[in-house]
């Protein structure tokens, strides 16, 4: 039996490489991004961490879909600036 799972993200570059992944692991997983659900919100990120942005946006689209979803949260670290500009990058 196939399941579906949502990848939250309107990425489809990152919908296609998690794809390729679960497909050479021999996963039974139907995957779609957030894409397929064109009224899904967009989630605040609103969390201290990566972890805990990506953690929101898992359990947001999960509750929106009733599908088990999968996200991330990324960003530029560097060094010289102690760490910044972080979980601010995209602002």
């Amino acid at each position: 039996m196939t399941r579906r799972v949502v990848l939250a993200t309107r990425n489809a570059g990152k919908v296609a490489e998690l794809r390729r992944i679960l497909d050479a692991a021999g996963l039974d997983v139907e995957l779609v991004g957030a894409q397929a659900f064109a009224a899904l919100p967009d989630v605040a990120e609103t969390g201290t961490t990566f972890a805990a942005n990506a953690v929101l946006k898992a359990r947001a689209v999960a509750a929106y879909t009733g599908l088990p979803a999968i996200a991330d949260d990324s960003g530029l670290c560097v060094d010289a600036l102690n760490g910044l500009p972080g979980i601010l990058s995209a602002r």
